[in-house]
């Protein structure tokens, strides 16, 4: 464990350091986890190709899960539904 002096005005200050560094862990946590899955699936797979493949995409895709892939998309669809509707006019000829 490091030690480092957090600077931090109040308590929710001091909150929100802490919670980054939460954060940071547990995506280091999971990191190694899905490694350790892809690993364990081979082996018991006996290195066969597909399964370790399926571990592999299951395994990217939790790890885009826990890095705020759920965020990326929804502010991608809140820009593209807030912007504003087109005008469209028309006219007759007669």
């Amino acid at each position: 464990m490091i030690n480092e002096i957090v600077m931090a005005d109040g308590f929710l200050d001091l909150i929100t350091v802490k919670s980054e560094e939460v954060k940071s862990a547990i995506e280091s946590v999971t990191f190694v986890v899905v490694i350790l899955m892809v690993v364990i699936t081979a082996v018991k797979t006996k290195m066969s190709i597909a399964a370790i493949l399926m571990s592999a995409i299951v395994g990217g895709i939790v790890l885009w899960l826990v890095n705020g892939g759920i965020n990326v998309t929804s502010e991608l669809a809140r820009d593209e539904f807030a912007a504003p509707a087109a005008i469209v006019s028309t006219q007759t000829v007669l």
